[in-house]
């Protein structure tokens, strides 16, 4: 096959690096670090890099689409092609050049439909884990009593017990599974789970199998949260990936929101009655994500790792807004993959000591790790979970505790909205470095106006702190961390690594909530408070020595930049302290 039937004679030169105005022209960074997959290369091999594509494709059919496959990998190998006297001669059409021009100045417009309606499913995924968290948080108040729980540790154990379970049985499900099955059917399958132990635990008898209950619902809340994230960085272009990833911490703060909202409505209720509809409300949320599930698209990179090739580019010819996009695309994951070894599987033991020994996966790993130890340390599942019971426990009646924390999720769902164009705009490390101290911050205000003596002040005061908290979390730390966990493994062990954070944070979900009651009780709520708002100030100091910033880095652009080592870009952090 010879790149005359598209390109005519004329090859495209390769010291032409200029970059044609359709798009942005690339950071430093993202020129330093291109190392994964790599451009500019002579079109002779760009050819021959095709045809081993078409030949080596084990459900065959790629052939078919050669000429659209080639156009595709020239665009990724050398945008110069779009180049106006090239244009003239043939090379690409004046409308292709017009609908690439449009996908990168308009990066969420210019998405499929079939983008849009993975970005909708993903959405409810996340609202069953925030429903849960805040239902459960106002169910409290009343299951505790019909129970008779009045031990602080099997309070917080019930509350916290299915974080443990998405920890230890969820999150490694899908790191053993992942050959198998794929992101589509994980999800199907964490959906059932969802529905089914939101149900069982509104109608358990007694606390043993309310407990019972929340461990299968912790199983599929595992399996959720490793599998949404990646499927979503998986098959959303690199310019919109960090807002699509954005849209799982949105959602969970808009559950959080709903879930208060429909405790309120329930808490006139009987007693017996009301804890059970909060928590069995949860089931919505899933239901929803299995019915639009049934029809998203499986991850082309899943796809092409496991040899359906063929289904791997129809499915990015479906998920972006033109072919020429998709086949540029696939050429890039194809390659990448290629290149990596991603597509004969790392075993998971070899990736494990990969964690450990290799430079550059260890410096990702930290990254990801400490950020969802800070997503939980940070101290905003104090708030989430047990805010109706700090207002209470402060003199605030159950029915104006639980309205004042729908204000939890919503202002936690409006900043995160915002968040959407500051991600790959601002950046990652400078939100997180912007709203450490806030939030540190606001654990300090609250943590002080729980000793003051009048209700009213104490109330608003109060409040007034949550709200700052939760829209500054919004803004920081609660969507970078998923996005970032997305983003800084390498393609070959992404598939342990992204799960392994989730279950991290799963785990670290559960000692915060399981914890909570006992601390409060032996340090009091405000020194409590106190202790979560020291480690938002130990947090800005880390991030800004060993948090390096991945803004619009792709995916197969981000190995060079972690494999100079934590230790060596930390003394370039320090080297810039020195400087000023």
């Amino acid at each position: 096959m010879t790149s005359s039937s598209i390109l005519g004679s004329d090859k495209a030169a390769v010291s032409d690096t200029t970059v044609y105005d359709y798009k942005e022209p690339p950071s430093d960074a993202e020129n330093k670090y291109a190392v994964v997959f790599e451009t500019g290369l002579p079109e002779e091999l760009v050819e021959s890099n095709v045809q081993r594509i078409i030949d080596n494709a084990p459900d065959g059919h790629v052939e078919e689409d050669a000429d659209i496959l080639l156009k595709g990998a020239f665009l990724a190998n050398d945008e110069s092609v779009l180049l106006p006297h090239k244009i003239e001669k043939g090379h690409y059409t004046q409308e292709e050049v017009s609908l690439l021009d449009y996908e990168s100045r308009h990066s969420i417009k210019s998405q499929s439909k079939w983008m849009f309606l993975l970005a909708i499913t993903s959405s409810f995924a996340a609202l069953n884990f925030g429903m849960d968290e805040s239902a459960v948080g106002g169910a409290q108040l009343q299951y505790i009593q019909e129970f008779n729980i009045t031990d602080a540790n099997v309070q917080g154990t019930v509350n916290a017990i299915p974080y443990l379970a998405a920890a230890v049985l969820g999150s490694p499900i899908v790191v053993l599974l992942d050959k198998h099955v794929g992101r589509k059917l994980f999800l199907l399958i964490s959906c059932v789970i969802g529905v089914a132990g939101s149900l069982w635990q509104a109608f358990s008898p007694n606390m043993a199998s309310l407990l019972v209950a929340r461990v299968f619902l912790g199983v599929g809340m595992g399996i959720n949260s490793s599998v949404v994230p990646m499927l979503i960085a998986e098959s959303s272009p690199a310019r919109s990936r960090g807002a699509f990833l954005m849209l799982w911490q949105t959602f969970v703060a808009t559950g959080v929101m709903l879930g208060s909202v429909f405790n309120r409505a329930f808490v006139d209720l009987d007693p017996k009655i009301s804890w059970r509809l909060m928590i069995g409300s949860s089931s919505v949320a899933p239901l929803i994500c299995f019915v639009f599930a049934l029809f998203i698209t499986e991850s082309p990179r899943w796809l092409i790792s496991v040899g359906r090739h063929h289904e791997a580019l129809d499915v990015l010819f479906k998920l972006r807004t033109h072919k020429l996009a998709g086949a540029r695309d696939f050429y890039i994951i194809y390659e990448s993959l290629r290149k990596v070894g991603e597509i004969e599987k790392i075993p998971v033991l070899e990736q494990v000591k990969l964690m450990i020994f290799d430079t550059r996966v260890r410096f990702g790993a930290v990254v990801s790790l400490f950020n969802m130890f800070m997503q939980q340390y940070c101290g905003v599942n104090v708030l989430v979970g047990y805010t109706p019971t700090i207002l209470v426990n402060a003199g605030i009646s159950p029915k104006t505790a639980i309205a004042g924390s729908i204000g939890i999720g919503g202002g936690c769902a409006l900043a995160t909205l915002v968040s959407t164009q500051l991600i790959d705009n601002l950046g990652r490390r400078k939100m997180l470095l912007f709203t450490f101290p806030v939030l540190a911050g606001c654990m300090f205000w609250l943590g002080a106006s729980l000793y003051i003596v009048d209700n009213a002040a104490r109330l608003g005061s109060g409040l007034a702190a949550m709200y700052l908290f939760t829209l500054t979390f919004g803004l920081g730390i609660g969507p970078v961390s998923w996005t970032m966990n997305s983003e800084v493994y390498p393609l070959h062990v992404r598939s342990f690594g992204v799960p392994l954070g989730m279950g991290w944070n799963w785990l670290l979900d559960f000692v915060l909530t399981m914890t909570w009651p006992k601390m409060a009780e032996s340090m009091t709520t405000s020194g409590g408070l106190y202790f979560y708002g020291g480690w938002n100030l130990f947090a800005f100091f880390f991030t800004f020595f060993f948090v390096p910033e991945t803004m619009r880095l792709s995916l197969e652009q981000l190995d060079e930049l972690f494999s100079q080592g934590i230790s060596k870009f930390a003394r370039s952090r320090l080297g810039q302290v020195k400087n000023v």
